[in-house]
C-alpha cells in the first residue's frame, strides 16, 4: 500500500531537531525499519515526518570513565554487533537474528528503544543490561533506566518532545554470563517467547545477581522479578534454575495471537527463561 499523504523536513542538527518535534501530528524518523511499514499499512498516519537520520552527533559508541559503553541513538544494528558490545553474549546472541540484512544496516538502536514493539528483542536486552536511556528535549536532559522506560504496547516514557540521543549499557564483568534465546516467527523474524539473561556470581560461585527479561509475552518488555529472586542465593544447577525459569509470567497476562495461544506462549516462556538463564550460566568464567 502507499502512506497517506504527509510532510517531510530533514533536521540538520539536534537542536534544530528538537525545535521541531512535539507538535500534534509529528512523527521523528530515522532508520524507517519500524515507522514505514506501519505507514504503509495506514496503521500510522503522521502529518509531518521529522527526519533525524543524518545526525553524526546521535552516531558512534563510547566507553565511560566507569567501564559502561554509551551507544549512539543513530547506531544501526550491524554497527553495535560490530562493536565493543559484541563482547556482550546477549548483544552477540540477539543481533544477528534481528530482521534482515537490509533491517540491520538501516534500523537504529535508538528508533527500536523509542517504538517500543511489545516482540521486539532489543527492549530485553536493554532491561537486562540495567541500561540506562538518556533523553533530550529542548529544556533539557533526562537519563531514564530501562526499567520502567517500557510502559505498554508501543509506549514508553518518553515525552513527545523528547528524542533519545544515547544508550549506557552496564560495563563487562568477569564474573558475569549472559545470553539470549527465542522462539521466533518465521516469517517477520519477531519473537513469540525472547529471554535476555545475566547472572552475576560470588566468591563462592553463587549467583549473586540475575537480571532476566523476556518480549513477546505480554504488552511490553518485562523484567521477570519473581524468576530473579528465586535465582539469586543458588548454585546456578539445572533444579534451581527450572524452578525459577517456572515464574517466567507472574503477575503477566500472557498475549494470544494467530501465532501462539496464551497457554502455549506461557509454557514456551517458561522453556527458554530456562534455556537463557542456562546459556548465561554456561558462559561464566
Amino acid at each position: 500500500m502507499i502512506p497517506a499523504a504527509f510532510d517531510y523536513q530533514r533536521a540538520g542538527s539536534l537542536d534544530e531537531a528538537l525545535g521541531l518535534i512535539g507538535a500534534s501530528g509529528t512523527k521523528v524518523i530515522a532508520g524507517g525499519m519500524s515507522l514505514l511499514p506501519l505507514m504503509k499499512l495506514r496503521l500510522a498516519n503522521p502529518e509531518k515526518l521529522i527526519d533525524i537520520g543524518r545526525l553524526k552527533e546521535l552516531k558512534g559508541i563510547r566507553k565511560l570513565d566507569d567501564g559502561r559503553l554509551a551507544v549512539g541513538a543513530m547506531t544501526t544494528y550491524e554497527e553495535l554487533a560490530d562493536s565493543p558490545a559484541r563482547h556482550y553474549g546477549l548483544l552477540r546472541d540477539a543481533l544477528p537474528d534481528i530482521g534482515d540484512v537490509q533491517v540491520r544496516n538501516r534500523g537504529t538502536v535508538g528508533g527500536a528503544v523509542a517504538h517500543c514493539d511489545p516482540a521486539s528483542d532489543l527492549p530485553p536486552v536493554l532491561l537486562a543490561l540495567e541500561a540506562e536511556i538518556v533523553a533530550r528535549s529542548k529544556h533539557g536532559e533526562r537519563v531514564l533506566p530501562a526499567d520502567g522506560f517500557f510502559i505498554g504496547p508501543f509506549q514508553t516514557a518518553l515525552a513527545e518532545d523528547e528524542l533519545i540521543t544515547e544508550i549506557r549499557l552496564l560495563g563487562p564483568r568477569d564474573d558475569a554470563g549472559s545470553a539470549f534465546r527465542s522462539l521466533s516467527q518465521r516469517a517477520s523474524g519477531y519473537s513469540i517467547v525472547g529471554v535476555a539473561a545475566v547472572v552475576i556470581v560470588d566468591a563462592q560461585s553463587r549467583i549473586a545477581q540475575a537480571n532476566v527479561a523476556l518480549t513477546g509475552v505480554g504488552e511490553a518488555p518485562y523484567r521477570a522479578k519473581a524468576v530473579e529472586s528465586a535465582l539469586v542465593g543458588t548454585d546456578g544447577g539445572r533444579e534451581a534454575i527450572a524452578a525459577a525459569a517456572a515464574h517466567a509470567t507472574d503477575g503477566v497476562m500472557v498475549n494470544g495471537d494467530i501465532h501462539a495461544d496464551p497457554e502455549y506462549r506461557a509454557a514456551m516462556a517458561v522453556v527458554y527463561t530456562r534455556r537463557a538463564i542456562e546459556a548465561a550460566v554456561g558462559r561464566l568464567g
